[in-house]
């Protein structure tokens, strides 16, 4: 059961004001309030009534505590819960530091939830040149930015890796001229991976390789096939295993795991299958209705409920092996939990609030076009303009970012009502192409209902087993994930 409080005026009795704050019920003995600046506190009943009711003074140990936290405020903290919320929303007055290539649409396989709609190996037109390319990182460049980093996606751009590893040294040389600092990053399916490539991609201190493995042979092969229907996995765990082995002081290596109906009931295969290959991150990724995805809805997708046993069923799991010492953990749970820990946003554009579409990343085509993210690069609705023509003002101000900032902040009634608001985000593409809209009816839209049940079972987890809380928040201390 969820409640929400709104209330920013001191009251004349009390020695403070209530922060605006929502509540969920898990029991008479553990009521959890949380404020938009990410706060948390677990009260009880009789507490409880002590904050709805502005009788808070009553019970000095409580005062102290949420005082502490800012969901009470007070001349004492009133400027340390504005800070918290503003290191909280920091990226805001940044400019967008992740700038994602794609050197070719082309893809030698056929996965069965594609959203990028990746081309044929000889398809025509879809080949980023070199001209573009240079001068996609002259636009770049003109964001004032110290340090950014450019990730290589796809199609799969080895496939047009001549044109990237152009890129790489154009880049690093015009941005040790002007004292910026560049990172790269490349997403690939690894199947057309080789000493040469590898070779390359450590001259130019690429650290951060992505690819793909959803579980065992069976599985994976089912959902990556090449194309003609021949299986995926032998040539891709080769190449992890390769890169994790003789590679591993040069490259950071993760996989991403995207659950289908195929994914169902076989959680701890998967599981097994990346502790067999030394991955230490397991992220257990919904499907995402968008490019063939869409076309084989009925083959591989599940609803929101199937898809949260599943992950719970994942996250057990996970957790056990844990405490029979093994290192894995899963990213959902890591990234919430950030959340949750450290106030503080963990970078991935999913679950930010506002969304990192624009602000916190671009997307460049093999035109030279401009879109929001990597999940809009296939729909000319996201598309902001075009590096050849387009400034960064032009980015900044385009009423499509504008749009996605505006609706991604939550203000609207459901979120505002949410005890999940503060650890949550909403995603305008994805909303878009579930719903035709990027105005999300949220009560039909299935990522909030799995987002906001993720957090409600973690906080379970937190609130009800301390073996299995000590587990999650040693995920957390002591490490930087992400940023």
């Amino acid at each position: 059961m969820a409640q929400s409080f709104y209330a920013t005026e001191y009251v004349a009795s009390t020695p403070y004001a209530v922060n605006s704050y929502n509540s969920f019920k898990f029991d008479e003995d553990h009521i959890l309030v949380t404020t938009e600046h990410s706060a948390w506190s677990v009260l009880s009943e009789k507490e409880f009534e002590l904050l709805r009711l502005g009788k808070v003074q009553e019970d000095q140990g409580l005062f102290k505590e949420l005082e502490e936290k800012g969901i009470i405020l007070t001349e004492k903290n009133a400027q340390q819960v504005v800070k918290d919320y503003k290191l909280k929303k920091n990226f805001l007055f940044s400019n967008p530091s992740l700038h994602i290539i794609t050197p070719t649409m082309r893809c030698n396989q056929r996965c069965l939830y594609c959203h990028s709609v990746a081309k044929q190996p000889n398809a025509k037109d879809v080949d980023l040149d070199w001209a573009t390319g240079k001068a996609i990182v002259d636009f770049i460049l003109k964001f004032p930015l110290k340090s950014f980093t450019i990730e290589f996606q796809g199609g799969d751009c080895l496939m047009n890796f001549d044109v990237a590893k152009k890129i790489m040294g154009y880049a690093r040389s015009k941005s040790k001229k002007a004292g910026k600092k560049v990172n790269f990053a490349l997403v690939s399916n690894l199947t057309l991976m080789n000493d040469t490539v590898l070779s390359s991609l450590a001259k130019y201190n690429v650290k951060g390789i992505a690819t793909s493995l959803d579980g065992p042979k069976a599985i994976h092969d089912k959902n990556r096939p090449f194309l003609g229907g021949a299986g995926s996995y032998d040539k891709a765990v080769y190449w992890i295993d390769r890169i994790r082995g003789e590679w591993k002081h040069s490259f950071n290596l993760n996989a991403l795991c995207t659950i289908t109906k195929n994914s169902l009931g076989h959680e701890k295969e998967i599981v097994d299958e990346y502790l067999k290959h030394g991955l230490v991150f397991l992220w257990v990724r919904p499907l995402n209705n968008l490019g063939f995805a869409k076309e084989e809805w009925e083959k591989i997708g599940y609803t929101p409920e199937e898809f949260l046993a599943s992950w719970k069923k994942f996250l057990d799991y996970i957790i056990e092996k844990n405490r029979e010492g093994e290192k894995i953990m899963e990213l959902f749970t890591v990234l919430f939990l950030k959340k949750i820990i450290t106030k503080r946003e963990p970078q991935m554009v999913d679950v930010m609030s506002p969304c990192g579409a624009a602000i916190g990343q671009l997307l460049y085509n093999y035109k030279g076009d401009i879109f929001t993210c990597d999940d809009a690069k296939v729909l000319p609705e996201f598309r902001l303009g075009n590096v050849k023509t387009s400034t960064a003002r032009d980015i900044f101000l385009n009423p499509t970012t504008i749009s996605l900032v505006d609706i991604s902040s939550k203000k609207n009634f459901l979120c505002d009502r949410c005890p999940w608001e503060p650890y949550c985000g909403i995603c305008p593409v994805y909303s878009y192409s579930a719903e035709g809209t990027i105005v999300s009816k949220l009560a039909m839209n299935d990522r909030c209902k799995v987002y906001g049940s993720m957090i409600e079972h973690i906080f379970r987890k937190i609130l009800f087993s301390p073996e299995d809380r000590r587990i999650l928040f040693g995920w957390i201390e002591g490490q930087k994930v992400f940023s």
